[in-house]
């Protein structure tokens, strides 16, 4: 009985080493991946509510924005309109 339990024990432990291998592959892959990407485009991103205290963007580029209340600590630019558009 005891030799029973000696393998099942050798093959529950060979079995983990395996396991555990396979998962640092996987993470280590994932490390890779992500590493190797330089830009991310996000093509849609819906958000019920948040709460965010600070937000720094350094480049951001907006199609159309509603908002019901903007604050702008700073200096804020607006583009200068084409000269053939209506008034």
């Amino acid at each position: 009985m005891n030799d029973h339990s000696t393998l099942a024990g050798l093959g529950f432990r060979r079995l983990a080493l395996i396991a555990t291998a396979m998962g640092a592959v996987a993470v280590g892959a994932f490390a890779i991946g992500v590493l190797s990407i330089r830009r991310l485009a996000v093509r849609r991103l819906v958000i019920e509510g948040a709460d965010i205290k600070s937000l720094n963007i350094r480049d951001l580029r907006v199609g159309r924005l509603r908002a019901a209340e903007v604050t702008v600590s700073g200096s804020l630019k607006l583009p200068e309109p084409p000269s053939d558009a209506p008034l």
